[in-house]
């Protein structure tokens, strides 16, 4: 009876809140349909960047054969072997496929020609899935021409050459772990400035600090300052370890590395500080923090699930993500050694989020201070 009684006012005290019953039925199949779609590791729309040497009716038709299935996308089409490291470095393209001039003639004569595919190891999931696909379409190609020119029986005529840059053995820990280490600082900062922001707020030592000569960009200063330069040093020992235990060598700039860390740790601090705005306890807080940076980091950033195999609804909610383009700012200076110039979109868009989450959180400290 006790059992009975016991349920009886949980069912009870759950019919007063509407809204507990709402997440405890709908968010299980909310998260599984986002999930559904989320959770691939098929690659699709693997953008394609083609350097027509040969402009053949041959070429043009293997070039078509690519690009008429999900596979591949043809982005742009390249005039000079100089444009291959540019699309490459940008990351406008993840393959550079090459067709060599006499590539017509070669078949037409019966005799072997290759087709070299450049590709971006910098994301070694994608760089895999697209190194098999060309070498899948090169051979599809070159088994069709057989039946089609020399009825069946002979070698065929195409064959690929695959170079993979960035990350030529497609180890995986080399593209895992500067996505890792966004991972960690998105967490650790955004849930460690909300803890103790609300933690002052739950001891009745925020309304002092409020009610103080202390302005809200001072109290936002110096509860973030501690937290960030903590978080920076953090990611440059992720860094070190990396590079010790698994080495894993930074091929770009140190001090863009820790200036562009810099930028996302405040936004991410910014973000913690608007949790603790709307929040009066600690317990609210780091279940906000955590559900708010967890999840969209590790599955919406890019860091493992490439983000052009999503639906296009969840590509669109990914620009809101902050991760997304640390990810990238990160596969960039550690593997590519790319500069400033590559990266400023990526780049103005965390200035963006760090700019608009301080603001915003030292609005709602103000209405708080009122």
């Amino acid at each position: 009876m006790s059992v009975a009684a016991v349920a009886k006012k949980e069912l009870r005290q759950l019919s007063r809140d509407p809204r507990t019953i709402g997440v405890l039925i709908v968010m299980p199949a909310v998260l599984l349909l986002f999930y559904g779609y989320v959770l691939s590791f098929d690659v699709h729309h693997v953008q394609l960047a083609v350097l027509d040497h040969d402009e053949t009716a041959h070429s043009r038709a293997l070039v078509q054969e690519m690009t008429s299935s999900e596979y591949f996308d043809l982005v742009m089409e390249l005039k000079s072997e100089s444009q291959i490291s540019d699309v490459l470095d940008a990351g406008d393209a993840a393959i550079v496929l090459v067709l060599p001039e006499g590539f017509g003639k070669a078949i037409d004569a019966g005799r072997p020609t290759t087709v070299q595919a450049l590709i971006d190891g910098s994301n070694a999931t994608n760089a895999q899935t697209a190194q098999g696909y060309a070498e899948m379409f090169v051979a599809a190609y070159g088994a069709r021409l057989v039946t089609q020119l020399y009825g069946g029986g002979a070698t065929p005529p195409v064959s690929p050459r695959l170079h993979v840059l960035y990350n030529p053995e497609l180890a995986s820990d080399k593209f895992l772990l500067p996505g890792l280490v966004a991972f960690i600082l998105m967490i650790s900062s955004t849930v460690g400035t909300a803890l103790s922001v609300v933690k002052e707020r739950e001891t009745g030592t925020m309304e002092q600090l409020l009610v103080s000569p202390l302005t809200p960009q001072d109290v936002i200063l110096g509860k973030a300052l501690p937290y960030g330069v903590i978080a920076v040093a953090a990611a440059l020992l992720v860094m070190a370890t990396a590079r010790v235990v698994f080495g894993l060598h930074i091929a770009g700039s140190l001090t863009l590395l820790v200036l562009e860390t810099v930028v996302f740790v405040v936004g991410a601090q910014g973000l913690g500080l608007l949790i603790s705005s709307i929040t009066t306890s600690q317990q609210v807080a780091f279940q906000i923090a955590v559900f708010a940076t967890m999840l969209p980091t590790l599955l919406l950033s890019g860091f493992v699930f490439p983000i052009r195999s999503m639906p296009i609804a969840v590509q669109a909610f990914t620009y809101i993500i902050p991760a997304r383009y640390f990810v990238t700012v990160l596969r960039d200076i550690v593997l590519k050694g790319v500069g400033f110039g590559e990266m400023w979109e990526p780049t103005l868009a965390l200035v963006i989020f760090a700019g608009l989450t301080l603001v915003l959180s030292t609005i709602r400290l103000r209405r708080v201070r009122l």
